[in-house]
């Protein structure tokens, strides 16, 4: 019977701890673009970043950067209206398996700092925080990404496909 309340015990352990959530807030966020959108020049786009976590001390601007720059990778940058004008396609639609090795390296390196700026200097959080629990926040960091740039770079690394490729087929 002890061993029956062991397995038992061990079992309920092994499921909780899968399915807590890990605390890095690292890849948990949302993009969305900024009214002031407008300001952003030729190649570049200006939105916001929200980046989500258990602890607001841990969702560093690093962090946010990072999440943006993955989003526009992967997920692409929807338009604000049912129109198509903002509207960023995901640049790398594959996904980040499509060539773990490389985006492992992109991310850790820090590479992808010199595509993407804060729009606002200052301190560790420069963003807005928001308390959605007792356990979780998000930050949102304005950013602007020089997307073009970042495309060329993908498409230079043969990991995205340029234009010219498409129509090539």
């Amino acid at each position: 019977m002890k061993k029956i309340y062991l397995v038992l015990f061990a079992l309920t352990m092994l499921c909780t701890s899968a399915m807590a959530k890990n605390d890095d807030p690292g890849y948990d966020y949302e993009l969305s673009l900024a009214k002031e959108n407008v300001a952003a020049t030729a190649g570049f786009k200006v939105f916001k970043v929200w980046s989500y976590g258990k602890k607001k001390e841990s969702i560093t601007n690093e962090i946010g950067m990072r999440n943006a720059i993955h989003g526009l990778l992967f997920k692409g940058l929807a338009a604000s209206d049912s129109g198509t004008q903002g509207n960023v396609p995901p640049i790398v639609p594959e996904g980040y398996e499509s060539h773990k090795e490389y985006f492992d390296a992109f991310f850790a390196s820090g590479e992808y700092k010199q595509f993407i700026q804060l729009t606002s200097k200052g301190a560790q959080q420069a963003g807005d925080v928001v308390k959605l629990s007792s356990k979780r926040y998000m930050v949102g960091l304005l950013v602007q990404v020089n997307v073009n740039a970042l495309r060329k770079r993908m498409e230079k690394d043969g990991i995205a496909q340029g234009v010219r490729g498409i129509f090539s087929r």
